[in-house]
């Protein structure tokens, strides 16, 4: 299944490079309607379904000829970088882990190499050499939440918010239901100025009942306010309030919108 999986989706990765995406939307039509493979491959792509074999193999063959060709020793060197891991080496995992992160780039799974070296970058304190290992991880395709949202922390701590928020933006994709998520990327949004998108998260974090009603709907308030919606605004005060009448900065932008 794995295999079938991975295939199909390099054979999209294919058509779209080549084709363009536009051809695989005719594609899904020409199904949709029920025509066959073979005849759709011949009418979209102008191929014969037995070049488009040669092609495609040919096409993956150069993709994936490097993780093949040195995928015995960057097992081999994996053993030696969890083992050098365990030990708490991280001078030692940084050159293992540079030495064979690059024979098997795609490996994004579980205990990758991404992972090792900015683990290791981040022991010694050096954050910008941790942030490239986990953009890496991410443009590669990296989708533990853990990791991404490590990778968002480290990119606002060094004052990249936009970058941070785009990493958190495609999280949402990956893991919706997580609303320390949702609070954080509203307020990384709020702070670039994205009121519409800063709303948006802070709902989101709502939905999920948080323990802090309160702040929630304050922050909801606070989005609406910048994106100069002061009714929408006043309505989540008002909320806050019924939950923590003392609770000031709500008071006091209610307030200033009742000016």
């Amino acid at each position: 299944m794995i295999v079938s999986y991975y295939q199909g989706g390099k054979i999209v990765d294919y058509i779209t490079d080549k084709w363009g995406w536009d051809t695989i939307l005719a594609m899904i039509h020409d199904f949709g309607n029920g025509e066959a493979t073979t005849a759709v491959i011949q009418k979209e792509l102008h191929v014969s379904p037995s070049e488009f074999n040669k092609q495609f193999l040919e096409y993956i063959d150069r993709e994936t000829s490097q993780t093949v060709s040195h995928f015995n020793e960057w097992k081999d060197g994996m053993k030696k970088l969890i083992d050098l891991a365990s030990k708490k080496d991280d001078d030692g995992v940084i050159k293992q882990g540079l030495a064979i992160r690059d024979m098997y780039k795609d490996y994004v799974e579980a205990g990758s190499v991404y992972e090792f070296l900015a683990t290791a970058y981040a022991d010694k304190k050096d954050y910008p050499s941790a942030i490239k290992q986990l953009m890496d991880y991410a443009h590669d395709g990296g989708r533990n939440p853990d990791k991404l949202k490590l990778l968002a922390k480290y990119l606002t701590e060094a004052g990249r918010k936009k970058e941070a928020a785009d990493i958190l933006d495609r999280l949402n994709y990956v893991y919706p239901v997580d609303s320390e998520l949702h609070q954080k990327l509203g307020e990384l949004w709020l702070d670039e100025g994205n009121a519409k998108g800063a709303a948006r998260e802070f709902a989101a974090e709502l939905a999920y009942k948080p323990i802090d009603q309160a702040q929630a709907h304050y922050d909801l308030a606070r989005a609406w306010n910048a994106s100069r919606e002061p009714e929408k605004a006043k309505d989540q005060l008002v909320m806050a309030l019924e939950i923590a009448p003392g609770f000031r900065p709500a008071q006091k932008l209610l307030l200033e919108l009742s000016k």
